[in-house]
């Protein structure tokens, strides 16, 4: 298989700055196209700990593909610490520079002497150019492998990589007959990793030495991610679904969605499939279900609102929930729950209301309904039901596994129905 390593490079990522959503799309990226990343490495604005990790990644990888420290001013170091560890020297590229000069007439921009220094790249280097920005890519050969320079700015090196290097990397997997990585997400909800790996067992049993599987866990749920290595993608995707169908023979009841798709993308396609419409009633969760679903694209054709009602006085008076429901149950009561639900449904005349009601903490909590005991309702026009969770006494995850386990308890519930 051909062997990928990411170097970001850049203080800023070192010490939380800026997050480094490169290595992350890179690696997205590169899965794709069949190649795996066998590292990623972050480093500072530093000579010669640049050039270590160039010898570094040159033993483990196939191609390097570093990112930043190509701008113009003096703490972008990556093109001076190219040119002495190829033993090479910076000279103008004319092509490049007429380009930074178009772009800049496009822009209405000033052409000064930093952009000029843009344009100073290793004469050894083969450039690549960069279509939405100054900084262009940089391309080097040794002793059969490569390495790749590219500005650190994500729409640049988006730019660079989708024009230049996914047919590099295309054309080195045919040419040298490398195997081809290729991965499928299984995405499960309301299962714990452990019982997940008890119900589908030892994977040495079904699993050969080229393939993996991991588990993923998150608030939203488990993804199960498998991997396989193969001589091209069809006989790849012919071991990942067998491998599939073992799994589902033992944990089908759990799977929300087969792919890239979270739980709530895949719960949002089936309302819409369905054509089911949803509104929800949220207390301790202060309206991050509803949040939740706005966050999405295409939402609206399913999600038509909610009520937040914090407060008891709220609950009665915008979810007509009984005030001697509230005074024998409580607020966070199966009771409570399932009047929620149910009235919030018929008050935005909807298909389904979901309400989520609890004691998020850190106060609050008695011996009888601790801090994190939270009642999750479903209404569907006929059914009404509505479950008991205990998270644990960290306000901020509590919230989120209501929400979460409310999104996965709806898929589900839809199912059955």
């Amino acid at each position: 298989m051909l062997k990928i390593s990411l170097l970001s490079i850049g203080d800023e990522l070192l010490i939380g700055q800026t997050i480094n959503t490169n290595a992350a799309w890179l690696g997205a990226e590169i899965s794709k196209l069949g190649a795996k990343v066998v590292l990623h490495s972050t480093v500072a604005d530093n000579k010669e700990i640049i050039k270590s990790e160039f010898d570094r990644l040159f033993v483990l990888s196939d191609i390097i593909l570093v990112t930043g420290g190509l701008g113009p001013t003096h703490d972008d170091i990556t093109k001076v610490t190219l040119c002495d560890y190829f033993n090479d020297e910076l000279h103008l590229d004319e092509i490049t520079f007429e380009n930074i000069k178009s772009l800049l007439f496009k822009r209405g921009r000033e052409l000064k002497e930093v952009h000029r220094m843009q344009a100073l790249v290793p004469k050894n280097s083969k450039v690549l150019s960069n279509s939405v920005g100054t900084a262009p890519g940089m391309l080097f050969l040794s002793n059969g492998k490569y390495l790749v320079s590219m500005p650190g700015v994500p729409y640049e090196m988006n730019a660079i990589f989708n024009d230049h290097l996914k047919q590099l990397i295309i054309d080195e997997i045919a040419n040298k007959n490398h195997n081809v990585v290729s991965y499928l997400t299984i995405q499960t909800g309301g299962v714990p990793e452990s019982t997940l790996e008890e119900m589908i067992g030892d994977v040495n049993t079904f699993l050969d030495n080229k393939s993996s599987l991991a588990y993923l866990p998150s608030y939203r749920g488990v993804k199960i991610r498998l991997g396989v290595q193969e001589s091209n993608f069809e006989k790849c995707q012919i071991k990942l679904n067998g491998y599939l169908e073992f799994i589902k023979s033992k944990i089908n009841e759990s799977i929300i969605s087969i792919g890239d798709e979270n739980n709530l993308e895949t719960l949002i396609q089936y309302l819409k499939d369905k054509k089911l419409t949803v509104a929800v009633a949220e207390s301790c969760t202060g309206g991050l279900l509803g949040a939740a679903f706005t966050e999405l694209p295409g939402s609206s054709e399913v999600f038509i609102g909610g009520e937040l009602t914090y407060s008891n006085r709220a609950k009665v008076e915008r979810l007509c929930v009984l005030e001697s429901t509230l005074e024998k149950f409580g607020a966070v009561s199966q009771e409570t729950a399932l009047q929620m639900s149910e009235n919030v449904r018929k008050l935005h005349n909807v298909s389904v209301g979901i309400s989520i009601t609890g004691i998020a903490g850190p106060d609050g909590g008695t011996p009888e309904k601790p801090v994190g005991t939270v009642w999750i309702g479903i209404s569907i026009e006929g059914e009404n039901i509505a479950k008991m969770y205990k998270f644990g006494n960290n306000r901020a995850i509590n919230r989120e596994l209501s929400v979460s386990y409310a999104i996965n308890e709806l898929f589900f519930r839809l199912k059955l129905n």
